[in-house]
């Protein structure tokens, strides 16, 4: 009598659990078919029917959206965002940020920030050694004028020195390519050069220094306002060096003074006024 007290117990319980598994399908069976259904309205209606560009560039609308390789048809959601924002920075030098967004039910919006030029790098010619044989050097370098952004972006080639800007010579340069960042072959002046430029911009300066010489990476010189020729030495406190500079242009000398100005030891700042002054 236990026994088939036990075996009806037992039966009872698999039925419970057959009845209790055919919700769990048929949920499981219905979020497939809600999700199919997703994919295909994404598919059918969201279709890219415009895209637009907000932003000051020198490029159009039209060359950014070919850029991006987005084409009338291509579907809203499913597109690959990163992969045509990479486009567009291969295809626009002169871009600093693009972003897109997605405007439903039919548009993307594209939003662009440009570059601001700075300066022009000189790539003088080099000697390096022969990755392929140590004992022997090969000529890197030599590649002509190269105007860069704040950050060393590498906009174009140029002939000449666009006015307002500044030249920075005493570089070489290493595999130079328009869009990407400049690297120097003498690593060493790499952290110098852009301190020296953003610490010019950031004390308002920049547009007052002319060609800087990094020829000797201790004793590194630049012309100022046409009328001096500054010697900071190192960048080693480069911020107190550019107050010095400040207080002595505005403050100490004349309007008309010309010479050069030393201010590589921090401790005084010293002026030799030019020969026929």
């Amino acid at each position: 009598m236990a026994k088939q007290r036990k075996q009806s117990t037992s039966r009872r319980r698999r039925r419970r659990n057959s009845r209790g598994g055919a919700p769990a399908v048929l949920v499981l069976l219905c979020l497939v078919v809600a999700a199919a259904a997703i994919l295909t309205a994404m598919t059918i209606f969201f279709k890219v029917r415009s895209i637009t560009l907000s932003g000051e560039t020198r490029y159009s609308a039209q060359e950014v959206a070919e850029a991006s390789g987005l084409r009338e048809g291509d579907n809203l959601i499913l597109f690959n965002k990163f992969r045509a924002i990479n486009s567009i920075f291969d295809a626009c030098p002169y871009l600093h940020t693009v972003q897109m967004r997605r405007r439903l039910p039919d548009r993307v919006e594209i939003l662009v920030t440009e570059c601001v030029p700075v300066a022009v790098i000189e790539d003088e010619p080099a000697m390096t050694p022969d990755p392929k044989d140590k004992n022997k050097t090969v000529p890197i370098g030599g590649t002509g004028k190269w105007l860069i952004d704040i950050e060393g972006k590498l906009l174009e080639q140029v002939k000449e020195v666009p006015e307002g800007l500044c030249y920075l010579r005493g570089l070489t340069l290493k595999k130079p390519k328009i869009g990407k960042y400049a690297n120097f072959s003498d690593e060493d002046l790499q952290k110098p050069a852009f301190l020296l430029l953003n610490t010019a911009k950031d004390n308002d300066i920049l547009p007052d220094i002319g060609e800087v010489d990094f020829s000797e990476p201790y004793n590194i010189r630049f012309t100022y306002t046409n009328r001096f020729t500054v010697a900071i030495g190192s960048t080693e406190e480069l911020e107190k060096k550019i107050r010095y500079l400040r207080l002595i242009t505005e403050e100490k000398l004349g309007a008309n003074v010309r010479g050069l100005i030393d201010v590589s030891d921090t401790q005084k700042a010293r002026f030799v006024p030019a020969a026929n002054e």
